[in-house]
């Protein structure tokens, strides 16, 4: 992995990437830190973002455990609506961490996202999502999530047996660092404000898309 190190305020990508699909899942934010423990962006409402869709347009969510994996994905760029996110990449982990917030400022979960590690480039960074998740609430007790969806992944050969093995693997190896109560859990982000002076990034020029929704006032949920 490079040991660019970019500054708080610069403005990165967080992207996701198949082996499966073309379509990429891009993400601008702004770099809150960036040291040896990890990379941490912060994703503002309203930021143009490129997420796969069907031919409808609606999210792959909507063809089912399986059909998410198989349908025909489309390029879209959406508005991220909500509360922004806290997305915390860490070096050698098989899972970044995001904090979601409520409307009042305060925490409403971690999101541990289990992935694949961390590669940075000139941009940004970028990783392959694995599907499985977990979601720990601040009283420190967690419950899996998208179980069902790694299942209709490995059906349809998304991932091979040995991959959603070591998928599980990975969400047990989270398991204990949540139970542990490390970094990034114990560093405070809970309390965290955004910097009112950053703006909003900007997608780059390069990127291109099918399918514009950025009118359309849905809801992105992990």
């Amino acid at each position: 992995m490079s040991q660019k190190r970019w500054s708080p305020g610069d403005h990165v990508t967080w992207t996701y990437y198949t082996h499966a699909h073309d379509t990429i899942t891009v993400r601008p934010g702004t770099v809150v830190l960036d040291d040896d423990r990890g990379i941490v962006v912060w994703i503002a409402p309203g930021t143009e973002v490129l997420l796969p869709v069907l031919e409808s347009g609606a999210p792959l969510r909507r063809a089912g455990d399986e059909g998410m994996f198989t349908e025909q994905r489309h390029q879209s760029k959406q508005l991220w609506t909500g509360n922004g996110i806290l997305m915390i990449g860490l070096p050698d982990k098989p899972y970044s961490v995001w904090l979601f917030y409520r409307d009042d400022g305060t925490l409403g979960c971690y999101y541990v996202n289990l992935e694949s590690p961390l590669e940075r480039t000139d941009e940004g960074v970028r990783s392959r999502d694995m599907v499985l998740d977990l979601v720990v609430l601040p009283r420190r007790d967690y419950h899996y999530k998208d179980e069902d969806e790694l299942e209709g992944a490995e059906r349809v050969g998304y991932f091979s047996p040995q991959e959603a093995d070591q998928i599980r693997a990975w969400g047990r190896e989270a398991e204990r660092d949540i139970r542990a109560w490390c970094y990034p859990f114990n560093a405070g982000y809970e309390y965290f404000f955004p910097n009112p002076s950053w703006g909003t990034p900007a997608l780059p020029d390069h990127y291109t898309w099918e399918k514009d929704l950025t009118d359309r006032e849905t809801h992105r949920k992990r």
